[in-house]
């Protein structure tokens, strides 16, 4: 605890930090673009997915890769090294996030797959993950906001890690492992070009 106490932070260990914080903000970025694309497909269906099975086979089709992106989130997040010992608790934090995220990510597959088989899903269940997800995430933010601040990185430092962050991440090639059919492939790359717009 005595790390945390007014100690100044120089050198090496800040460096260590910083190359930390954009691996980290790399990861978050992934994320959010990956979100985004399930995220347009779903509006996409929103008001027949209930009604039309091939409306939700689409979004089921989505919802493969999100849930392919959440097991790549938590495999970059694991792989981020070193974690400096003032970014533990953040660490373990976006860690619990990622794996709330992955289950959150299954279960809405399922509710997908449910509703393409003409079934009602589990919709409680979904939300129930859904809110652990938002909780651990605010706990995330929280760590986040107390190791900036530790660090005591200038707001400008943190804006270039962001937006080298976005852009690194609309240029990711990463692709879900199992191949889709045609039509889902169109889909999915026309609204990977619209988010990157």
């Amino acid at each position: 605890m005595g790390l945390l106490c007014g100690t100044e932070i120089k050198g090496a260990e800040r460096l260590q930090c910083l190359d930390y914080y954009e691996a980290e903000i790399g990861v978050t970025a992934f994320q959010a673009r990956e979100a985004d694309i399930f995220n347009d497909v779903l509006a996409t269906y929103h008001d027949v997915i209930k009604k039309s099975p091939t409306a939700a086979r689409q979004v089921s089709t989505a919802a493969q890769r999100l849930v392919q992106a959440a097991e790549e989130i938590i495999r970059r997040r694991d792989d981020i090294q070193p974690v400096p010992e003032l970014a533990f608790a953040l660490h373990w934090a976006w860690h619990v996030t990622s794996v709330a995220y992955a289950a959150w990510a299954r279960a809405t597959l399922e509710a997908m797959e449910t509703l393409a088989n003409g079934q009602k899903p589990l919709y409680k269940y979904v939300r129930h993950l859904a809110n652990e997800h938002e909780t651990a995430w605010h706990k995330a933010q929280k760590e986040e906001k107390k190791f900036l601040k530790l660090l005591r990185f200038p707001p400008n430092e943190i804006v270039r890690i962001t937006n080298n962050s976005i852009e690194n991440a609309e240029m990711d090639r990463w692709q879900p492992k199992h191949s889709l059919n045609p039509n889902e492939e169109k889909i999915i790359s026309e609204t990977t070009v619209h988010v990157c717009a």
